[in-house]
């Protein structure tokens, strides 16, 4: 990311924060799927991974 040494210090900031805040909220999304894999049945284990295939791929 060149761009960023050209960011003022509050810049950089808001950049710490907002990809934090990305991180935090990728890090929920695994937990949920995670802790869908380990309490749902193979069937619904199934969707879900449809599911998210789907949205990775733009198919939904």
């Amino acid at each position: 990311m060149p761009d960023i040494l050209d960011y003022t210090l509050a810049q950089v900031r808001g950049f710490v924060v907002a990809t934090a805040r990305t991180d935090a909220a990728r890090d929920a999304r695994l937990l949920s799927v995670i802790a869908i894999g380990t309490r749902s049945d193979a069937r619904q284990l199934d969707q879900t991974l449809d599911r998210l295939t789907d949205k990775a791929t733009d198919r939904a």
